[in-house]
């Protein structure tokens, strides 16, 4: 389930979570309309969080691509909960450990007959 975030560093506030982008844009619109006139604050931000409330774009590549494995493994058994399950990052990590011992592995095979 993926999560959304709404932050106007005017007010200096954050969105609760929503579901999906209709809801978190209404949230936006809501909020532009009720505090600022319908003008966009400078440096208004809307985007995907993880289930810890990281914006993913802040996030390095691999840390962003284990959160959302991480993510993912977590809304297996509970799809609308929020933290992080310590299964769940075991269980990202060693997804990525082994992609990666695999793609060295399958690199080493073919370089070496």
């Amino acid at each position: 389930m993926r999560r959304y975030l709404y932050r106007c560093p005017v007010c200096r506030t954050t969105s609760p979570v929503r579901f999906s982008p209709p809801e978190i844009d209404a949230e936006g619109v809501h909020h532009r309309q009720a505090l600022h006139g319908r003008h966009y604050p400078d440096g208004e931000k809307t985007g995907e969080v993880d289930r810890r409330g990281r914006w993913y774009t802040d996030l390095g590549r691999l840390a962003a691509l284990h959160a959302r494995l991480a993510d993912t493994f977590a809304d297996l058994r509970d799809p609308k909960g929020t933290g992080g399950r310590l299964w769940a990052d075991a269980l990202a990590w060693l997804t990525l450990t082994t992609t990666a011992l695999g793609a060295l592995w399958a690199t080493t095979a073919a370089l070496h007959p």
